[in-house]
């Protein structure tokens, strides 16, 4: 079967080998385990960088070019308009301090961001006086409903609007076209959180004004790498998030210029930019492919499985074309006869799982994040422990 998806299935366990203590790793949506690939770069980038620090980490352009040459080919994107960050939330904190300034400036967001949102959006309200709105999200309510939601809180104050691409809630992937058309047709900046797109598929940033996005969850690439795209006629709204020598030396729409961060370690370009190539060479279509196949693994084996009073609530909709490689699924307090799901199944069945934090039971539920190197065995795994667990 997986060979009908052109997937190189050689390749990816090659690069993904099992972990030597046996454990199972279901939460690439929080951080990825790195391929062997990437972990030879890093290695390596190591040792040149030894060799002579001062000229690797001050003065050497190569490591930043070919990370972003590497980003930009994978996202279809111009190059200049691609900025190298540490982080999504980095990317995240940049642009919303840039756009909303001053007292009574509005957002509108919604109530399934990453918590690292959630702060920088408290911080700007305590240190600004900004305001924000928030959309209740239902996936099951559809994109129609998501977008019309959003834009029905867009007032006369309203300086940016900031929605995820992908829900880290539930996995949901919401079609942002008539969102985007609409405010762009408003002159209002649309800020989109894509920290779980890269290595999902197809990610074109471009569709928006402003995006942001993660190297180290579903590309696998090494910890402390990130993306921001912006869209030309916004790079002048930008200010600096963190300053260095070389903010004021470029152009003035020069993004690169807000990279430099003093020393840092510019082996994770390197690595980045094999993550990309790797995704690259699998093919998006292959490894969507896949991950569709594992989902509906997954889907069945909870419907078989858990049936009846022992019936989970799936909070992820099943939308081919709306779908990632997250379900996520919670039982009622009763059914879990243990404090904390994530702690029982690592401790007792060496498997890592993300607790399910937007629903209102984390110890009583997860969303599970089915990577191309996860495999059947190990879904098998977590479902025998379930099994074991729930009453």
């Amino acid at each position: 079967m997986v060979a009908e998806l052109n997937l190189n299935l050689d390749r990816v366990r090659s690069e993904w080998l099992p972990p030597k203590d046996g454990s199972a790793y279901l939460n690439t949506g929080s951080c990825g385990r790195k391929p062997k690939v990437v972990i030879d770069a890093l290695k390596k980038s190591l040792e040149q960088i030894n060799i002579n620090p001062t000229y690797s980490v001050f003065l050497d352009q190569e490591p930043w070019q070919k990370a972003r040459t590497a980003a930009s080919r994978l996202f279809a994107v111009d190059p200049k308009s691609l900025l190298l960050t540490h982080s999504t939330t980095q990317g995240m904190q940049m642009i919303m301090q840039s756009f909303l300034l001053k007292e009574n400036d509005e957002v509108i967001t919604t109530s399934h961001e990453h918590g690292s949102t959630k702060a920088i959006l408290r911080y700007l309200q305590e240190s600004r006086g900004i305001k924000v709105k928030v959309h209740e999200i239902d996936p099951f309510a559809g994109s129609e409903n998501f977008c019309t939601g959003i834009l029905d809180l867009v007032g006369p104050n309203t300086k940016l609007v900031q929605v995820s691409e992908i829900d880290c809630g539930s996995g949901w992937r919401p079609d942002l076209t008539a969102l985007a058309n609409q405010l762009e047709s408003a002159s209002i900046p649309l800020l989109v959180d894509g920290a779980h797109s890269p290595g999902q598929g197809h990610t074109r940033p471009s569709k928006y004004p402003l995006w942001t996005g993660s190297g180290h969850k579903w590309l696998c690439g090494p910890n402390g790498t990130g993306f921001v795209y912006v869209a030309p006629h916004l790079v002048s709204s930008l200010q600096p998030l963190w300053l260095s020598d070389k903010v004021y030396l470029g152009e003035p729409n020069d993004l690169s210029r807000f990279e430099y961060q003093g020393t840092t370690d510019v082996s994770r370009l390197d690595g980045l930019a094999e993550a990309c190539l790797l995704y690259e060479a699998l093919g998006a279509d292959a490894a969507v492919a896949r991950q569709r196949q594992l989902i509906k693994y997954l889907r069945n084996a909870l419907n078989e499985r858990f049936t009846g009073k022992r019936k989970q609530i799936i909070r992820t909709p099943d939308i081919d074309t709306e779908s990632t490689g997250m379900l996520t699924f919670t039982w009622s307090a009763d059914q879990v006869p243990v404090n904390d799901l994530r702690d029982s199944l690592w401790q007792d069945h060496r498997i890592w799982i993300q607790p399910d934090f937007y629903y209102g039971l984390p110890a009583h539920g997860m969303r599970i994040s089915c990577h191309i190197a996860t495999t059947e065995s190990e879904l098998d795994r977590l479902m025998n422990a379930l099994d074991s667990i729930i009453k």
